[in-house]
Parts: C-alpha cells; sequence; structure tokens
C-alpha cells in the first residue's frame, strides 16, 4: 500500500484523536503508520524534488486541515486534542471526511 494521500488520513487521525486526551504528532504519526501498515521503507520516503518527508508531510497536512475546521486543537505543549465540532463529525459514522467538507 502506498503513503495515503491527505484526505484518505483526515477520518483515521480524528479517530485517532478523539478520546479527548492529548496525543502528540509523534504518537499520530506512529499510530497512523500502524493503522495503514506502512513499511520503515514507506516512513523514509522523500519527495524527489523537495527532499520533505512525504508521510511527515502528509500527516501534518491532515492535521491542519482537520485544525482549520475546528474538528481539532492544538494545545500549548504540542498536544492535539479532538474539539467539539470533532465529536460531532464523529458521531455522524461517516465512512470519509473531505477537506471542502471540514472548511
Amino acid at each position: 500500500m502506498p503513503i495515503p494521500k491527505i484526505k484518505p488520513l483526515l477520518l483515521p487521525v480524528l479517530r485517532i484523536i478523539a478520546d479527548q486526551s492529548g496525543h502528540s504528532v509523534k504518537e499520530i504519526r506512529e499510530r497512523v503508520k500502524v493503522e495503514f501498515k506502512l513499511t520503515d521503507k514507506q516512513i523514509k520516503q522523500t519527495h524527489p524534488a523537495s527532499g520533505i518527508n512525504v508521510f511527515v508531510n502528509r500527516v501534518a497536512w491532515a492535521l491542519a486541515h482537520l485544525g482549520m475546521g475546528q474538528a481539532i486543537t492544538l494545545e500549548r505543549d504540542g498536544t492535539y486534542r479532538i474539539a467539539k465540532r470533532g465529536l460531532t463529525l464523529l458521531t455522524e459514522a461517516p465512512s470519509e471526511l473531505t477537506i471542502k467538507g471540514l472548511h
């Protein structure tokens, strides 16, 4: 399986944070890696032109879109927590989330 694009990461990342406790980016990445059964080689993949780590970048964008959509919040200590809107989204039991639907 290739590294998921941003859209397929939105719902799994929101579900990871759903327990209302704080989650570090490192923990979120690790749990995404396990959920999508990604290999260490995939996790280390960089974009040929920019040298940016693809996996890190995509998880960061998923977190950014969830934050812009007010589904999660970034706490001062660098942890992410689910917001009221995120809980509401999950109670609707969506099969997927979209960037457009978040904004």
